[in-house]
């Protein structure tokens, strides 16, 4: 992965103040129709990260405010302007803010840093405005960001082409064709807006834009892995969703719990059950994945295999628990002497915020002999500017027992 720190949340702030210049059209009364011109814009982008696990990010004790890095290299803003009804909105004009120019093209900031952009829009007094900002890694090379691992979300998502003139609000960000699971597991990009409705040609009070990450991100370490294992990997429940919404949406509450409404049910390969759509995480060993285990007797243990595994997905609402019994899945794969025949074992992973130790392996149990124990433990959303951690590199998942 392209991260020194995996991150959960990264956000951008825009804060906006305007030189506002009067412009003269007519309107169907031949009265004037005053205009706002010239607007400058201070873009914050900030490295702190968010996270739903007591757990940190790799080793750095941050508690629940982790430091990350943000791998932006460009910030584009877009002019939507709203319907009557607040709801949605068209795209009028796109603007770049020479984010890698600023800074200079071997100079990218990974943590937070400021610059002023000044753009000409005519905005009309009186009319409502949604100021859209996305921010991405279009890295190409490690010259650009030395974490470069040879994919960005600019190829991934289409973006910021994908988002036209003439673009509503509500149309989704998509996986372009020809793109893969693996190429979203290396694909970030943040969104935020402010609404802007001038009230007179004198209103240069805009506000403020936070850009957050509409990817979740997951880390998964294990060590103790027999030797017998040739392969592992982590699954979905289903195939992972390709389309996200541009910006995101609160969620419902209900009576007894609060109802995820930002994702968008868009299955990899239009098929829910599509085995690559499922795929995470594709681990398959080799001698450089051999370590020696401690131990505490004195023993000496034979060697095994160990992983730090990383990745971004779109956000998946929680599974049917009338259906599924887990959301994420560990399968442990495993071949015969004979190197043909091979067999599989399945572990279903817990909620990963669910208390410091809380990160034991279960087994998957059959959902058609009734038999489930508190799946709420396993049953949990994907959310977006999110980081799931199960395991970290000082405190990884044992996995000795996964084959008994």
């Amino acid at each position: 992965m392209k991260m020194k720190q995996f991150i959960h949340a990264v956000f951008c702030a825009l804060t906006v103040c305007g030189f506002l210049l009067l412009g003269a059209s007519c309107s169907k009364e031949n009265e004037p129709i005053q205009t706002v011109e010239g607007v400058t814009v201070t873009i914050a982008a900030q490295s702190d990260l968010q996270t739903r696990t007591s757990l940190p990010v790799y080793d750095g004790d941050y508690g629940n405010n982790i430091r990350g890095v943000q791998h932006v290299t460009d910030v584009y803003l877009y002019i939507y302007e709203m319907d009557e009804a607040g709801t949605d909105g068209e795209c009028k004009a796109r603007f770049n803010v020479g984010w890698r120019e600023y800074f200079g093209a071997n100079n990218l900031p990974n943590e937070t840093a400021v610059m002023r952009y000044t753009f000409a829009y005519t905005f009309t007094v009186g009319k409502t405005y949604r100021l859209v900002a996305v921010g991405v890694d279009g890295a190409e090379s490690e010259d650009i960001m030395q974490d470069y691992d040879g994919w960005n979300s600019i190829l991934t998502y289409g973006l910021p082409e994908s988002i036209r003139t003439g673009s509503k609000l509500t149309d989704p960000i998509t996986l372009q064709e020809g793109k893969t699971p693996t190429d979203m597991a290396h694909s970030e990009f943040f969104t935020g807006y402010v609404d802007f409705k001038p009230a007179s040609e004198n209103d240069k009070n805009i506000g403020e834009i936070n850009l957050w990450r509409r990817v979740a991100g997951l880390q998964v370490c294990l060590n103790q892995i027999p030797k017998e294992v040739e392969r592992v990997r982590i699954l979905l429940y289903n195939s992972q969703n390709t389309q996200v919404k541009l910006l995101p949406s609160a969620p419902q509450e209900s009576e007894t719990d609060k109802i995820i409404t930002d994702f968008i049910t868009s299955p990899y390969g239009n098929d829910s059950f599509n085995e690559e759509g499922r795929v995470l995480m594709d681990k398959t060993f080799t001698e450089d994945d051999l370590y020696l285990p401690g131990s505490s007797t004195g023993v000496v243990s034979d060697y095994a295999y160990k992983c730090s595994l990383t990745a971004f997905m779109l956000p998946v609402n929680i599974p049917d628990r009338e259906l599924y019994e887990y959301t994420l899945v560990a399968e442990f794969v495993t071949t015969s002497m004979t190197g043909i025949v091979g067999s599989s074992k399945k572990v279903r992973l817990i909620k990963p915020w669910q208390n410091s130790d809380g990160l034991d392996f279960e087994d998957e149990t059959d959902i058609g002999t009734g038999i489930i124990d508190d799946l709420d433990k396993y049953l949990f959303p994907i959310e977006a500017n999110h980081f799931y951690c199960l395991g970290i590199p000082s405190k990884p998942i044992d996995c000795s027992g996964v084959l008994q």
